[in-house]
């Protein structure tokens, strides 16, 4: 017959129960690396936590948005600059053909070259595009892009506009008769849509740089609010369970003693 305090036996039943739970808290920690796990931990921490998190995604995404940004207006102004070079090709036969001792079959020469410089160009127009959206043929728009905080926008680039004014250029004609009006027309369109875009990337750039400083700043932040104290974990995790053992020692000499003394006293 075992018999023993029913208020005793309760004490030692919480004192185990309450090791217990530091020592499964503490396995916790070590196995998430967290101190706070759930909200019965410290709930003002994860509360706190999520909305940094939040926050830290959100930037993450927005970085995510002005990369791809970065890329198509890095496209737009790779095409540009191949536009430019076209020009300046046709710039110089231009040149050429208004030389006086040129004759009709060398402007003709000249001629032919300027119309394959110019297809040049509106293929290159044409292939300009990022995820089936082109970027130079003006059917874009003015492109949102959404950094996590705040939106910045991409002008819309209308290059086949720009030069459309080539399609009848024509030096074939006499030297005196060539004007480079809507040469240099093109050409002032085109520089000032390759500034426009720089001035873009370089804000694009430094939004997400900041979004990037910012979104670590804050995971660091968080880092501190939950991440666990490794050398602190092991020692209550270790702690804890010589307690336990400890505990559940003295718990099972107690009852030892108690029944033993029973004994003794129904066998006298």
């Amino acid at each position: 017959m075992r018999i023993q305090s029913t208020t005793q036996a309760q004490h030692f039943t919480n004192q185990i129960n309450e090791t217990q739970k530091k020592h499964d808290k503490a396995e916790k920690e070590l196995s998430t690396g967290k101190k706070v796990n759930t909200a019965a931990d410290d709930a003002v921490a994860m509360q706190l936590s999520e909305e940094i998190m939040k926050e830290a995604k959100s930037l993450n995404a927005g970085s995510n948005n002005i990369s791809y940004g970065i890329d198509a207006a890095n496209i737009a102004d790779g095409a540009l600059s191949g536009i430019s070079d076209s020009l300046g090709d046709i710039e110089q036969n231009t040149v050429r053909a208004m030389n006086g001792l040129y004759s009709d079959s060398d402007r003709a020469i000249l001629q032919q070259a300027n119309e394959a410089s110019y297809a040049t160009i509106n293929s290159t127009i044409n292939q300009a595009s990022y995820n089936g959206k082109n970027l130079l043929d003006g059917t874009s728009g003015d492109i949102n892009i959404y950094t996590g905080t705040s939106s910045t926008t991409i002008t819309e680039t209308d290059a086949k506009a720009a030069v459309s004014s080539l399609e009848n250029f024509d030096v074939s004609g006499g030297a005196d008769s060539i004007s480079t009006d809507a040469l240099d027309s093109a050409y002032s369109s085109v520089s000032s849509m390759r500034s426009q875009l720089g001035a873009e990337t370089n804000g694009l750039s430094a939004a997400y740089n900041v979004n990037n400083t910012t979104a670590e700043n804050l995971e660091a932040a968080e880092s501190l609010q939950t991440d666990s104290d490794t050398y602190d974990a092991v020692s209550r995790y270790k702690a804890s369970g010589v307690v336990g053992a400890a505990q559940n020692m003295t718990m099972k000499n107690d009852m030892e003693n108690q029944e033993n003394l029973v004994n003794k006293m129904f066998n006298q």
